[in-house]
């Protein structure tokens, strides 16, 4: 090899190394460069698999990618969204509409970046899609990046909360005006248990008292049912199997409903147990029953079924307030003549109703829908003309952290008693009866009428005072601020709270506060008797677990 050949060769062995250093160093940017496209794919696929919205990737008139959200708006699979023409999912009416403004956004020939349309949802149902759309490359192609959600569907759950909100000030108003009756019906039946008392009245004069008496308490009923809608006296809820709730409420209403109407009952033989109010659940089916009664008076069909069920976040986020997890579903259905959408959107509502005069108060559906609210649950009807109506409702499946122990049933005792006690209320005649009953027994009574009086009665005699019975609304300083204040002045007082709310969150909250026991208006004056010898011997009222 000559000199020059070699210096050629030294040369081209150079030129090489150049040029293996220089596809190295290529290499390393290449990897760089997918790293980062990784990287950004692995952001992008993080985003859009946790967004809310419906992810679409719309490239050469195909879905190229769709996120889980997009299958749970539109029905379909990720995989069927992208095994046709997208146009196969539009509403015939709006597809060339949705065509056209595609092509002109590639082109880059519109300012508009949103619109709205009809889709067809797997099985045929539509909904109305808002979309927005920001044109992208996807794969080194022009396509659109489309943003969509159901705008049906928030619609509904915005009617949700307006109805949510609706109820609320219903029930405001309603416990509101239940409060005030009670205290009412606490006067009146006050005075009658101390007439029937005197006993110096013929037969017929008792009989007459009793009758008076009995209304009474049917009015006091009606008021508690107020109370259960407005959630002013909530639900004592524990471990109950809802198959034997449902056993229990068919033999009742067995004996309500006429031969013509039959009724089948499908229980899971599975079923979870949930944390409820027996009776205020029998009360729901009964209530239902009476209903379904009313919708065939020519006879039909009542089917009860239990089942377990997972509600998704999908069904969730549709209805205001459910968290996601497992639920036992119980569901009524009649063969009557249903209700109409008018109606539909009124049922729950109180002293709603489609009955004739005397036929009804129009409070049967408002009290099952305060009883499952105060379940935690959900309510649902679904309705035709003359096609039947269902009713589901989805109470929750608590995790279980063992059983309260069981209170010992009290004795009956003697209600006698020589203390001194105060009573605070604004109603002169509970003040009055109040004060004739506790002295028949033996007690010296003093009265306030004003949480201020009270504290200022408590200030100079306190010393002689074994207990207060308290109300809570009252006007002016109010029942809170006069139980912090004789608190504030002796630790240990004693104070029984009488109120017409029972709600177990104003329980809890008083209590805990340093009240000793409470009782709910109207009350019998036995049980008042009763519980004021239970405070004063020192038993005090557990504050309740809650929920």
């Amino acid at each position: 090899m000559t000199e020059s050949e070699k210096e050629q060769y030294i040369k081209e062995i150079a030129a090489l190394r150049e040029r293996v250093r220089y596809l190295e160093e290529m290499e390393k940017e290449f990897a760089a460069l997918a790293r980062v496209l990784k990287d950004s794919e692995t952001k992008f696929r993080f985003l859009a698999e946790r967004v809310q919205e419906g992810v679409l990737i719309v490239q050469d008139e195909r879905v190229k990618f769709a996120n889980p959200a997009a299958a749970i708006i539109s029905g379909y699979p990720a995989a069927e969204l992208k095994s046709g023409p997208f146009d196969e999912f539009i509403d015939a009416g709006d597809r060339e509409k949705v065509l056209a403004l595609y092509r002109q956004a590639l082109a880059g020939e519109t300012e508009q970046d949103s619109i709205s349309f009809g889709f067809i949802r797997k099985g045929g149902e539509g909904f109305q899609a808002a979309t927005r759309f920001v044109p992208v490359r996807w794969e080194d192609q022009p396509a659109l990046l489309c943003l969509m959600k159901d705008a049906t569907r928030q619609g509904d759950v915005e009617s949700q909360l307006l109805y949510a909100k609706k109820m609320e000030a219903i029930g405001t108003l309603a416990g509101g005006i239940a409060h005030d009756f009670n205290n009412h019906l606490q006067g009146i039946s006050g005075y009658i248990q101390l007439l029937m008392m005197r006993g110096d009245r013929d037969r017929t004069e008792q009989g007459w008292l009793l009758q008076i008496e009995r209304s009474v308490q049917r009015a006091a009923a009606l008021t508690k049912q107020l109370l259960i809608f407005s959630r002013k006296e909530e639900s004592r809820l524990e471990p109950i199997d809802l198959n034997e709730v449902v056993r229990q409420a068919q033999k009742t209403l067995a004996r309500t409903i006429p031969e013509s109407i039959s009724a089948e009952m499908r229980l899971a033989a599975d079923l979870y147990s949930v944390d409820g109010d027996a009776v205020q659940l029998e009360h729901v089916l009964f209530n239902l029953g009476i209903n379904a009664k009313d919708a065939m008076p020519g006879g039909g069909k009542i089917v009860i079924e239990t089942r377990n069920a997972r509600l998704d976040e999908a069904f969730c986020r549709n209805h205001v307030g459910l968290p996601p997890g497992a639920y036992v579903e119980l569901t009524f259905t009649d063969t009557g003549h249903g209700m109409d959408r008018e109606t539909l959107e009124r049922i729950f509502e109180p002293f709603y109703t489609t009955k004739g005069v005397g036929s009804g108060i129009g409070l049967g559906l408002a009290i099952v829908y305060g009883i499952v609210q105060s379940h935690h649950g959900l309510i649902l009807c679904e309705s035709n003309r003359d096609a039947g109506t269902t009713f589901r409702v989805y109470l929750p499946v608590p995790e279980r952290k063992g059983a309260a122990p069981e209170k010992e049933a009290r004795k009956k005792a003697d209600y006698r008693g020589a203390e001194t006690i105060i009573i605070v209320d604004d109603e002169p005649d509970i003040l009055d009866i109040g004060q004739s009953t506790l002295e028949q027994f033996g007690y010296t009574v003093l009265m306030a009428r004003s949480g201020e009086e009270a504290v200022e009665i408590y200030t100079r005699q306190g010393n002689r005072i074994d207990l207060v019975i308290l109300d809570l609304g009252m006007p002016g300083m109010g029942g809170e601020k006069c139980l912090q204040e004789l608190l504030r002045m002796n630790p240990s007082v004693k104070v029984l709270i009488a109120s017409g709310y029972a709600a177990t969150q104003t329980v809890q909250g008083i209590l805990e506060a340093g009240a000793t026991g409470f009782m709910a208006k109207p009350y019998r004056l036995e049980d008042m008797l009763k519980k004021v010898r239970e405070v004063l011997d020192g038993e005090r009222d557990e504050v309740p677990l809650g929920d």
